[in-house]
């Protein structure tokens, strides 16, 4: 069914950069999952890129484009092809679910700084501060307890 998709959008939308060839698209996906799969994560997301260059409204693309980037820690990359993928396919549950975690991922690490920061001994801070921890244990933030 993938093929078919790619096929139809490839004869529909055109694809010069590529020599405009299903095949060549087909084998540009199947190489970028193999990179993938097999780690390289640099090289699945030039793949990706090209594809969902080629392929301007598919979400899936800039979804598989968006996991290699974050794979890499390229988080801001990563957020901005899931939000690429999510305006095409407003539905992509996956799309949205990874723009979410690492969106609330940086807000985890913005919560560890402060509480590094902040007299947690303090009567009136203590609430914030338990706050902090469940935030940083729900998103598995590191954190060596420092005392102020």
């Amino acid at each position: 069914m993938r093929c078919l998709i790619i096929a139809a959008l490839t004869l529909l939308g055109g694809c010069a950069s590529l020599g405009g060839s299903p095949s060549d698209l087909l084998e540009l996906q199947r190489g970028a999952a193999t990179a993938y799969a097999e780690g390289d994560y640099a090289q699945a997301s030039r793949s990706y890129r090209q594809l969902a260059e080629a392929l301007p409204n598919d979400a899936d693309m800039r979804y598989r484009l968006g996991n290699s980037l974050a794979k890499q820690g390229e988080v801001d990359a990563a957020i901005q092809a899931y939000r690429e993928a999510v305006v095409r396919d407003s539905g992509h549950a996956k799309a949205w679910h990874n723009l979410i975690y690492l969106q609330l991922q940086g807000v985890g690490h913005t919560v560890a700084e402060m509480y590094l920061h902040i007299d947690r001994h303090d009567p009136r801070i203590a609430p914030v501060a338990t706050k902090a921890e469940a935030v940083m244990q729900a998103f598995e933030v590191p954190l060596e307890r420092q005392e102020p």
